[in-house]
């Protein structure tokens, strides 16, 4: 018994040791450009690391150390401009990193500190991609600046950047896929050194879902990005004929027994407001102030899976919509989705066209989701109970399915219902996939069915058909695109702009590139052809409604400019009996409306836009068109106007915690004869003091005038729209509305926030006049919450 004892105490004084010492042993390095991207991984107990930026503890020496990073933009397979090491490894409970970004000339660091999910657009960063199932189409991505400030999201393939539903193809890291919405609990920090900036992260396995196996391998990414050059360098090499940058990844191997143990979030969230507003005698007056109280509960199932819950839940939003000129629109304006309940596992959603955006979710009492990945099946469902409008509640239930097929490719299938009662619903099945094919090639195909009833028990079905290939290269890319949706195709559950149309686009373009640091690192032509008609217009053969030819060259200069020239020219056309109802009087003679055709043909457009990101205190875009429009009544076009307009925005940052954003929107239609149509103007100047990463203050003020005048028949004068009860001129509008915002933010992590802020609606009696203002609502605010994770 004595030997055994004494053989099983040995063994552990050397375990201990051999832990002790490992810190002093030279780490494995591993370089990308060399295709060294296979990292075994060690597994540290209890290690003692302070998440400070300062990498100065013993067991970072043990840690396998990732070099030979390569650029991929502008210049693409060539050693990377500055040098860049990585160390990473794991502990029982998280996964730790330890990044030394080195700078020959630290004085050009962009660094501020800004508010969390800011820090990709104007700051030097670095960003850690974990593809967690190793199934090379959805992945974590973790950024950090120089400061420690995060950022985080979902990259999944086959979506766009932002998510936002889906359509494009893949993503580059210059312009990568992701959904910057979702906020997962980690921590980082990071300083300025003499030699460049540290940064050191540790992401908890609660944070991230995972495969339920007891050796299991991921994928891993580093990338770069030097701001006042625009370069960007990633460690497994990556080249831009490949359309899923997650096949280029590295691997981290030999995880064993990765356990979250207890996963379970509780977020009690306390709001309060006190509003005001105008009353019919236009007496400004206040409500009582009003409290509520809600609860989102998250519970981890496995490691895979996630049931959300939410009672009476807070989708107050923090910060108004972002001005957006609608004098001249046809179509229904996107505005993204910000509350956080639909955030978590919203990737699971997205398709290529949108049949679920869950802003259509107006004012939900209550809601469930649950959310993960089964084997090489993620799954989604998503239900609530919507008290918006007069006619009692709205049952939702949104079912999404998407299985993985091969290396990269998917099968996807959804289903949505929108039930009002027994005989009022509206209901969405489709299958969509996509396929990567000879690891250059995407293509993505879609159909969809919808079946609405509507209070009288009639029904109508329609149907949704959409394809697109597309190629990817670093010369040569192009796209074809072809999609059709039947008159009576109704998704209520999503958001799609334009329906009962058909549509076909097709785009092309080549890049050549200078060396690193040439005036010009890139420049090209690119092409784009599009035509939409009326669903069955197009099947009976006939011509397009709307057609438009594209040709922009684009200059990628040295310092981070990039400058785009566009030129256009389209023409419009609508059946005779859209205009049924519509009738002009010349010389008193009541005369039916119907537009000259040749009218809208051969319309010509101009457009310059620049963007400059690599100054230090000052960031900005600044656009400029010139072009020939349609004047429409509904989707119609009545007229053809002069547009000219722009935009420029400024980002000053005056030091590392004050930022101002300075931005004005302009669009003039003039009349054939000179005449005003319209003019829209929208100046936004916005402040923020950041006191430190959990803490700012911030102030808006926007300025949105818009005036529009009676709608005219290009020669004979005033239209009206008649029907049974008689004939009503086409009278025009304005409006002088301004905004005045001022926020006060403290979030340490996310879920846990406080949030006071003031709104002020008033209205200018004359464009930019100032003298006679009416304050025409109001409203102040204040948000509590704790995010309990156990």
């Amino acid at each position: 018994m004595l030997p055994v004892l004494f053989a099983v105490l040995q063994f552990s004084s050397a375990s201990i040791q051999a832990d002790v010492a490992s810190s002093r042993v030279a780490a494995v390095e591993y370089d990308g450009s060399a295709g060294q991207t296979q990292i075994a991984t060690p597994r540290f107990s209890d290690p003692e690391v302070s998440i400070d930026g300062r990498i100065d503890e013993s067991v970072w020496d043990a840690a396998p150390l990732l070099t030979g990073f390569t650029q991929y933009d502008p210049s693409e397979g060539v050693p990377a401009s500055q040098q860049t090491e990585v160390r990473v490894f794991v502990s029982d409970d998280a996964i730790f990193f330890a990044i030394k970004a080195f700078e020959s000339d630290p004085s050009g660091i962009r660094a501020t500190m800004t508010e969390r999910d800011e820090v990709t657009r104007s700051n030097d960063y670095v960003r850690v991609i974990l593809d967690t199932f190793n199934d090379q189409r959805r992945a974590y991505a973790f950024s950090v600046n120089p400061y420690g400030v995060q950022q985080d999201g979902i990259w999944l393939e086959g979506g766009s950047s932002g998510h936002r539903g889906g359509g494009s193809f893949g993503g580059s890291f210059s312009r990568p896929p992701i959904d910057d919405n979702p906020d997962f609990i980690w921590d980082s920090g990071g300083r300025l050194t003499d030699q460049g900036y540290q940064v050191e992260i540790r992401i908890p396995f609660k944070s991230v879902r995972f495969a339920e196996l007891p050796v299991q391998s991921w994928g891993i990414q580093v990338i770069r990005r030097t701001q006042r050059n625009g370069y960007q360098e990633s460690w497994a090499p990556s080249f831009a004929n490949q359309p899923n940058k997650l096949l280029e990844a590295g691997k981290l191997l030999d995880l064993r027994d990765l356990d979250p143990g207890l996963f379970m979030e509780i977020n009690p969230v306390v709001t309060g407001s006190l509003d005001g507003a105008l009353d019919d005698n236009d007496a400004f007056f206040r409500d009582d102030p009003t409290g509520d109280f809600g609860l989102n509960l998250t519970y981890g199932l496995t490691s895979n899976l996630t049931l959300d819950g939410t009672v009476n839940p807070d989708f107050s939003q923090v910060e108004a919509d972002a001005g957006q000129i609608a004098v001249n629109e046809r179509f229904a304006l996107f505005f993204q989705e910000k509350r956080p309940f639909f955030l978590e596992g919203t990737e699971i959603f997205g398709l290529p066209r949108q049949l679920v955006f869950t802003r259509t979710i107006v004012d939900p009492i209550t809601g469930a989701k649950l959310t993960g990945k089964v084997g090489g099946a993620s799954v989604g469902y998503l239900g609530a109970v919507d008290e918006a409008g007069d006619d009692g509640s709205t049952y939702v239930n949104l079912v999404r399915l998407r299985q993985d097929i091969g290396a990269a490719s998917t099968l996807g299938a959804i289903y949505t219902d929108r039930t009002r009662s027994s005989a009022d619903f509206n209901r969405v099945t489709g299958l969509d996939a996509r396929f990567v094919l000879a690891r250059r090639y995407t293509l993505q195909v879609q159909g969809a069915g919808s079946w609405d009833r509507d209070d009288g028990g009639a029904t109508q079905s329609g149907s949704l058909l959409y394809a697109q290939l597309a190629r990817a290269g670093r010369g040569l890319t192009f796209s074809g695109l072809f999609e059709d949706i039947s008159t009576n195709f109704s998704p209520e559950s999503g958001f799609i702009r334009r329906l009962a149309e058909a549509h076909t686009q097709g785009q092309a373009s080549y890049s050549w590139y200078g060396g690193r640091g040439a005036l010009v690192e890139r420049w090209g032509p690119s092409v784009d052809v599009q035509a939409y008609w009326d669903h069955d217009a197009f099947w009976d053969g006939n011509r397009w409604k709307e057609a438009e030819a594209r040709l922009t060259m684009s200059l990628s200069l040295r310092n981070n400019l990039s400058v785009w020239f566009t030129a256009r020219r389209s023409e419009f056309s609508s059946p005779a009996d859209n205009y049924d109802g519509l009738i002009t009087r010349p010389g008193g003679v009541i005369t039916s409306f119907v537009p000259d055709k040749d009218l809208f043909d051969g319309l010509n457009g101009f457009n310059v836009f620049m963007f400059a990101s690599g100054w230090e205190r000052l960031r900005g875009r600044i656009s400029a068109d010139l072009k020939e429009v349609p004047i429409f009544y509904g989707g119609d076009p009545v007229d053809v106007a002069d547009s000219w307009g722009g935009e420029i925005s400024l980002t000053i940052l005056p030091s590392r915690f004050l930022s101002m954003e300075a931005a004005v929107r302009h669009a003039v239609l003039n009349h054939k004869d000179g005449t005003r149509y319209s003019s829209a103007t929208i100046p936004r100047i916005k402040a923020q003091y950041q006191f430190n990463r959990a803490l700012f203050l911030r102030g808006t003020l926007e300025y949105a005038s818009a005036e529009r005048g009676d709608l005219r028949a290009p020669d004979t004068g005033p239209l009206e729209s008649c029907d049974e009860d008689g004939c009503e001129p086409l009278d025009g509008s304005d409006g002088n509305d301004i905004l005045v915002e001022a926020l006060l933010s403290y979030e340490p992590s996310p879920g846990t926030v406080f949030f006071l802020g003031y709104t002020r609606q008033v209205e200018d009696s004359r464009r930019f006049g100032f003298e006679a203002v009416q304050p025409t609502a109001d409203g102040l605010f204040a948000k509590l919450s704790y995010r309990f994770r156990m």
